[in-house]
Order: C-alpha cells, then structure tokens, then sequence
C-alpha cells in the first residue's frame, strides 16, 4: 500500500514542477520581450553613436586644416562593386601635431577587399607630405588607423555657396565652404532587414560641415 501511494507522491511532484515551470515561463515572457527589446534599442544607439563619433573625427581634421595652402581637401571619387560609394578623402592638416608629428596629410579611404583585416574606414596619417606627393593606389593597410570598422559606403563632395546645390564629388584645391558627408555602416551588430521589402538596411548618417 504505501509503495503505491510513493508512486502518486512521485506524480504529484512531476505535475507541479510542470506547473510551476509552465507558469514561470508566462510570467517572464513579457519581462524577456522587454529585455530584449532594450538590448536592441541599446545596440543601435550604439551603432549610430559610432556613425556620429567617426563623423565627428574627420570634422576635427577639417577643422585643423592648412587654409593658407593651394592644395588643402583632395577628393577622388570611387565606386565600389554594388554601386556603393568608395570615396577617398585627403585633407592638409596640423591635426598630427597632437600626435608630435609634423604637420601633412591625412586619408580616409574604405578597406575592405582583403581577407586578412578587418573591413571598414581607415586612415592614415603622412606628416611632412603633401596631398598630391601621395600615391592613393599603393596605400598600405597596416600603417592605417582603423577608424570605424564595418563601413560599407562612405560618400564626399565639395559643397559651395548653397549646401543644395554647386556639389562637386572630384575636387582638388582651397578649403571650400562646405563638405558633403555620408557614412552607411553594416556588420553583425547593426543589420536589420526591411520586412516590407525584404532589403537589408544600413545604419547611415549625412552630415553637411560648413566652414567659416
């Protein structure tokens, strides 16, 4: 007798478990969508501070540029594989002065055609160089910075009296009165999928740097 009612103690137990396991789950499911949707929302926050930080950081080598010079911004236009903006930007700068190097040239030019680094905007610094003493097509890699990894487009022009109109994507001369910036930046951390077209869709972030 009491070997059979072991047995239903033993049932009893394996039911309330369940019970219990069943109503935990219901419980924490909304707590776990709101979790995971605060992860989400942080991640991008993220992705989009990087965008905004990256941006902020060629402003400053802008803004250190040798005005008095003939040749001071050097922009080559590019087209990468996918119709994606491959740009490269050049700017005459003192900015490596706060590295204690003298003053030259720096570049900022998307990296992503070799397997061994790892793909996004780079740049480099060339102290003592002018921009048109550079030669863009043999840079090499590992003496770049890494500024912002997982760039996918990276788009310059020179803007004139009107930030609407007058853009120019070659350019090769004087500190104009504007430049025209667009950074689209996809990887495993922001890829997100547009459910209506079912297209992939970059973080990304235009900027117009108006000079004095």
């Amino acid at each position: 007798m009491s070997r059979k009612r072991s047995a239903f103690t033993l049932i009893e137990i394996l039911i309330a478990v369940m019970l219990t396991g069943l109503i935990t789950t219901l419980a924490l499911a909304p707590v776990m969508f709101t979790v995971r949707r605060v992860v989400d929302v942080q991640s991008q926050y993220t992705d989009i501070s990087a965008l905004s930080r990256t941006v902020s950081f060629i402003k400053r080598d802008i803004s250190s540029a040798m005005r008095m010079a003939a040749n001071v911004i050097l922009i080559r236009e590019h087209e990468s594989l996918g119709g994606n903006d491959d740009d490269i930007l050049v700017i005459l700068t003192t900015a490596p002065v706060a590295q204690n190097l003298p003053a030259g040239s720096i570049v900022y030019k998307i990296e992503d055609d070799r397997h061994d680094i790892i793909p996004g905007l780079y740049r480099w610094i060339f102290p003592g160089k002018l921009p048109e003493e550079l030669d863009l097509e043999t840079l090499n890699v590992e003496d770049a910075q890494l500024v912002l990894p997982g760039v996918k487009n990276f788009c310059v022009e020179v803007v004139g009296g009107s930030l609407k109109q007058d853009r120019r994507k070659e350019y090769r001369g004087a500190l104009p009165s504007g430049i025209y910036m667009k950074i689209s930046r996809t990887d495993k951390n922001s890829l997100s999928v547009n459910y209506g077209t079912g297209e992939e869709v970059q973080d990304e972030i235009e900027e117009f740097i108006v000079l004095p």
